[in-house]
């Protein structure tokens, strides 16, 4: 590694020692497998390091502008001093990159894939060399013709949207980016005559890994979802209304033929959310929704998101991402003296750091460089940025504030409010500053005349590994539990107990087995409200993921949704318990609340989870797992596959002869997670490698 120094006043040595001695070992585990670049003697950069190299790197960039020494000393100073406070950091490409030998690129592109040969694969093309360079990719399905229609070039017929998507895995699943794996987006919108073969691509767990999916959904579905759910539902392709379409493939997946179904609007809805109870996937998108809020209305339609859903763009837009920690803007009594003692949020310092992170994030747009040169092009002519949260859900223990209460939604919109106002404060002043997004006539500003440097500003990102960073709650969500156990994409284990909760224990002064109990209860459950002899007020600020019900969740997404620009990526966390009618409740809430997306997950629904409550013992690693998975069952519509069975009469007539039994087989036996305990499912084989006895016998915790 070579990075430039900087010139600027440089940070003491013992401000550098605090700054690095202020991380936990979790925290330094990660930056030295994900941030902290290497030197040429094996060494690595420390914490400190990092933030000067991003700082001097970022500041650089005012030196275009006209800018002196004096200023861009200043201004690396103020971009080194949110870094190191904790109060701000660019998402991780800008981490890793700033300042560094490569190329600076954003998180997240959303690139066409449109109906002929040539498109689909100079897309790929465009995509692999994007992903290689660290980029997450979104993808609209929903332009691709259905299975078994006529191709005239081939003078064939379709394999259809869902084999493609398959093509797109594979090839994305060879490409390791600067040591992770791409993320990727695929969606399709519901009224596409394939669409039930979309819901259905990843009932495997494990296939299909290198993507998320989701449906878009419109308002004329929901409609008749909430108010005619019995009617046939009809899908359109180029025009033509038609019946949604079975896709029939052979065992080897190739596409053998296609008929069309009768299925009622609330049929196809429940598949989608059958499959979202059992493993997560699909999330569902409210297209009109999100249409109605596209700040570059000039430029036509928005069809997709990044791959996480938190920025829905235009083909080749791009946002830079960055989040300020709310968790570092908790004083006690040292903003109003008369509330000493009294934690309470400094609002005046949300601002400063608001307004400085967006002067950061502009400047980082100037250093991008995509292998692909549509992307770089429109990031400079819509210059969006993504400006988003994290440690919200520590902020409210900070504040002893429940999460999902109506105290804890009036905190959202005010500190949303805040964050928006302030980067839009900003983003004014820098358009008078260096002049405005190059497609601000295409833009919502130009009928309100109102000079912008950037598209849009706001947007709440997921937040997994600067979070960890950090050491605080990802994002918008609350605390997943009180005690967990992370895992990243290659299974390395991180143990995690709340802080914040510690010290409130601490300060409870409980005996030694209150809190042996308290302790062996988090390590369970992750929750304390199973405890009825603890205090009333540690019950309510403590809560966590899954204490709060599917409605909860979307009330407070759909508050922090009224002051962000763009959208936000959040997760509804279901108990292993959670029913299907919970998710569906969910889904139209969602819809209701005039969310843009919306995305559940029952714990305990894969086999391998990136959170977990317990000791970690059992916990499954990704790399574990490949294509020979679980398969969700889908449910049964008016018209169900065809099934062989026979019955003990036809046995009895003699039409079909029992097979004898050999005195010893051998088979497998599987552990699958369910709502009711584990079940452990047996599969003997004959002598072919045949199966030919199936038992299952579900654990004594199961009902």
């Amino acid at each position: 590694m070579t990075t430039k120094k900087s010139t600027a006043t440089l940070p003491s040595k013992a401000e550098y020692k605090k700054e690095n001695d202020s991380f936990s070992e979790n925290a330094v585990r990660m930056m030295k497998k994900r941030y902290l670049l290497k030197r040429s003697d094996g060494s690595q950069e420390t914490p400190a390091e990092m933030f000067q190299r991003i700082a001097h790197a970022l500041a650089g960039i005012e030196k275009n502008y006209g800018r002196d020494k004096r200023f861009i000393e200043k201004t690396e100073r103020e971009f080194f001093e949110i870094m190191s406070k904790k109060q701000y950091t660019p998402a991780g490409r800008t981490v890793t990159n700033a300042g560094a030998e490569t190329a600076v690129v954003a998180n997240c592109i959303v690139l066409p894939i449109l109906d002929s040969m040539e498109n689909i694969f100079q897309t790929l093309k465009d995509a692999a060399l994007l992903q290689q360079a660290g980029s997450g990719l979104g993808f609209d399905f929903s332009h691709l013709r259905p299975a078994m229609t006529p191709t005239k070039k081939s003078n064939g017929v379709s394999s259809g949207p869902v084999s493609f998507l398959r093509v797109y895995n594979e090839a994305f699943g060879i490409i390791k980016q600067q040591g992770r794996h791409g993320a990727n987006m695929a969606m399709m919108q519901i009224d596409h005559p394939d669409i039930l073969d979309f819901i259905h691509s990843k009932q495997i767990e494990g296939d299909i890994r290198n993507f998320n999916i989701s449906i878009k959904v419109t308002d004329e579905f929901m409609k008749a979802l909430t108010e005619r759910p019995n009617t046939q539902w009809y899908c359109d392709w180029k025009g033509v209304k038609t019946k949604p379409h079975r896709v029939l493939r052979a065992p080897n997946g190739s596409v053998t033929g296609m008929e069309e179904i009768d299925i009622t609007v609330k049929e196809i809805f429940d598949e989608l959310v059958h499959n979202a109870w059992s493993n997560g996937e699909p999330g569902i998108v409210f297209i009109d929704e999100v249409n109605r809020t596209n700040p570059l209305p000039g430029l036509g339609p928005i069809d997709c998101s990044n791959p996480c859903g938190e920025q829905f763009l235009h083909h080749y837009d791009n946002c830079n991402l960055g989040s300020i920690n709310l968790a570092a803007f908790v004083s006690s009594g040292k903003v109003d003296p008369s509330r000493r003692g009294k934690a309470e949020v400094d609002w005046s310092a949300l601002k400063r750091s608001t307004k400085i992170a967006t002067r950061l994030m502009d400047n980082v747009i100037d250093t991008f460089d995509f292998p692909v040169q549509q992307v770089t092009d429109l990031a400079k002519k819509n210059r969006r940025i993504g400006l988003g949260i994290i440690g919200f859900a520590d902020m409210l223990y900070q504040l002893g504030i429940s999460y999902h209460s109506e105290e804890g939604q009036k905190l959202v919109e005010k500190v949303m409010k805040t964050i928006t106002d302030a980067s839009h404060e900003m983003s004014q002043a820098l358009a008078k500053e260096k002049g405005t997004f190059p497609n601000l006539p295409f833009s919502i500003y130009a009928k309100k005349k109102i000079k912008m440097r950037n598209a849009a500003l706001t947007t709440v990102a997921p937040t997994g590994s600067i979070a960890m960073m950090f050491d605080c709650s990802s994002g918008i969500e609350p605390n997943f539990a009180l005690s967990f156990i992370k895992q990243d994409k290659d299974g390395m284990k991180y143990n995690y107990l709340n802080k914040y909760f510690e010290d409130a224990m601490k300060k409870a002064r409980l005996s030694e087995k209150q809190m042996k109990e308290v302790k062996d209860e988090v390590t369970a459950t992750g929750s304390i409200q199973g405890l009825s002899w603890l205090p009333e007020s540690l019950k309510k600020t403590f809560v966590v993921a899954m204490d709060i019900s599917a409605e909860g969740h979307m009330k407070m997404q759909a508050a922090f949704q009224k002051n962000v620009d763009n959208s936000i990526s959040k997760t509804i966390n279901f108990p292993n318990s959670a029913t299907h009618e919970e998710v569906f409740d969910g889904y139209v809430s969602a819809w209701r609340l005039k969310c843009k997306s919306a995305t559940v997950y029952r714990d305990g629904s894969r086999n391998v989870q990136i959170l977990n409550i317990g000791t970690g013992e059992n916990i499954k690693s990704p790399t574990e797992i490949g294509k020979e998975g679980i398969r969700t069952a889908p449910v049964q519509t008016t018209q169900p596959q065809i099934e062989i069975s026979v019955s003990l009469d036809q046995l009895s007539a003699g039409n079909l002869v029992p097979r004898e039994r050999p005195e010893v087989m051998i088979g497998k036996t599987y552990k699958v997670k369910t709502g009711y305990g584990h079940l452990y499912v047996t599969v003997n084989n004959d002598e072919n490698g045949q199966p030919f006895e199936v038992f299952a016998t579900i654990g004594k915790s199961g009902g």
